[in-house]
């Protein structure tokens, strides 16, 4: 299970191992800051910064909590481990919850967050490739300028704002990219993977360029890989099919 140690920000690192020295062996499987790759510009040029996801935070994976805290307090008081009390003054240590657990694992490879490949098509988001792409529904923010989103979640007890970074068409390709590009690419055509753009059968739609009027339809069918939806009308007795470009409609 996963713990979270709270530390002073920009002191995570410098406690994590002392931790380390301290704690005998076999008590946890790993002791981890999470990173995620900051875009920044510099000299005209987008680069790649390493950052800390949680500043004053650290984590441990482990299965005997109460040791933990122990060593823990061999070190200066600053440091805690989350947690609560009960009547009698004990600490009860509280893991992290699985599904905070599980949101953290699928943002990280490696213990490291990459930036999400945006790629833009006339002003809007054609495609999403890496850890934001499971989380595009929720979005708080986008700032394309910026190279950022940031996406809220509950953790820790209350609400955190993450922030994803964003690499662009255009910029220079990272080895990761193409692969997991060329990857999914490979799965789509040759395999019919899913791909999600946030349509989906059922859908109630109405087409933003005015082609059709005001007439509202349900989606029967999307093409993810062609960006097109599939549905249909009556009229005069007669059900008629229709392909919509995804890009084209709204959602109401």
């Amino acid at each position: 299970m996963w713990y979270v140690i709270q530390t002073k920000s920009g002191e995570e690192e410098q406690v994590r191992l002392l931790l380390q020295s301290l704690q005998e062996s076999g008590v946890y499987e790993r002791c981890f800051l999470p990173l995620y790759e900051e875009v920044r510009r510099s000299r005209g040029e987008y680069r790649i910064l390493f950052k800390r996801m949680f500043p004053g935070y650290f984590f441990v994976d482990t299965d005997a909590p109460e040791e933990i805290y122990q060593t823990l307090r061999r070190i200066p008081e600053f440091t805690r481990l989350l947690g609560a009390e009960d009547e009698d003054g004990a600490k009860l240590f509280l893991p992290m919850k699985a599904e905070e657990e599980d949101f953290l694992t699928s943002l990280m490879d490696d213990g490291i967050m990459h930036a999400s490949y945006i790629c833009m098509k006339e002003r809007r988001i054609d495609k999403i490739i890496g850890p934001l792409a499971k989380y595009k529904n929720h979005i708080a923010k986008l700032d394309i300028p910026h190279r950022r989103a940031i996406v809220e979640v509950e953790m820790f007890g209350g609400k955190r704002k993450i922030r994803f970074s964003l690499w662009l068409t255009g910029d220079p390709p990272l080895p990761w990219l193409v692969r997991k590009f060329d990857n999914e690419q490979e799965k789509a055509l040759d395999e019919g993977a899913e791909i999600d753009i946030g349509i989906y059968p059922g859908d109630r739609v109405v087409d933003e360029t005015g082609l059709y009027g005001d007439m509202v339809f349900t989606v029967r069918r999307v093409d993810a890989l062609h960006r097109t939806i599939h549905t249909g009308f009556e009229m005069m007795g007669t059900t008629a099919g229709l392909e919509i470009s995804a890009d084209n409609v709204r959602k109401i």
